[in-house]
């Protein structure tokens, strides 16, 4: 199993490739920050707020069971080993598509944003997917209306398509989703990687 440490200044990112690698207090910990995020409004797999512990909850217990199953992988940022921010990283078993993964559930704590945290997350998904699993293409899927096009562009990420008004958020507030991609093949794939 994927178990690399990487040090980015103050912050230790880690993966974590199997459920028993995960304990009780950092599943708690992944919980509060999945709950806080979606209730600041971030697009991280919860669209009708308010979310609390009970929906939450479970939903996190899933997801690390998965762990090493399917391939999956977790990638978890901690400060003074407090959790601060994580993301997942789903990699394909079939043969047809196993030369791409998809990046689900990028977040950050609230009071870690603007620190370069999701920057370092990112850069750490697309070295180890390339370097350590030989991916060719990382994909995700975003909410449109939130911005997060200039910050997944800005890591070198491309918008490919999108389904206009796949998301209904509300009766009246429809969003699109955005597909992305990084061409992990490409040369000079390997800037993303650096500091910054």
């Amino acid at each position: 199993m994927l178990t690399a440490v990487v040090r980015a200044s103050e912050v230790v990112l880690q993966w974590v490739g199997a459920p028993d690698q995960m304990g009780h207090d950092t599943r708690e910990q992944l919980m509060r920050c999945w709950r806080d995020v979606s209730n600041a409004g971030g697009a991280v797999g919860f669209p009708f707020l308010p979310v609390g512990d009970e929906q939450v909850r479970p939903a996190v217990e899933e997801m690390v069971s998965a762990l090493g199953r399917d391939s999956n992988r977790l990638l978890t940022a901690a400060v003074d080993d407090a959790l601060v921010g994580w993301l997942l990283l789903s990699l394909n078993t079939n043969p047809l598509t196993q030369h791409w993964a998809r990046v689900l559930r990028v977040q950050t704590a609230l009071e870690y944003r603007g620190r370069g945290l999701g920057r370092a997350l990112m850069h750490e998904v697309a070295r180890s997917a390339r370097d350590d699993i030989g991916v060719e293409q990382l994909h995700l899927e975003l909410r449109s209306g939130l911005g997060l096009e200039d910050f997944y562009s800005g890591l070198g990420w491309q918008v490919t398509g999108r389904w206009p008004g796949a998301l209904r958020l509300s009766e009246h507030d429809r969003r699109d989703e955005v597909l992305m991609l990084l061409d992990l093949a490409q040369p000079g794939s390997g800037q993303l990687c650096q500091s910054g």
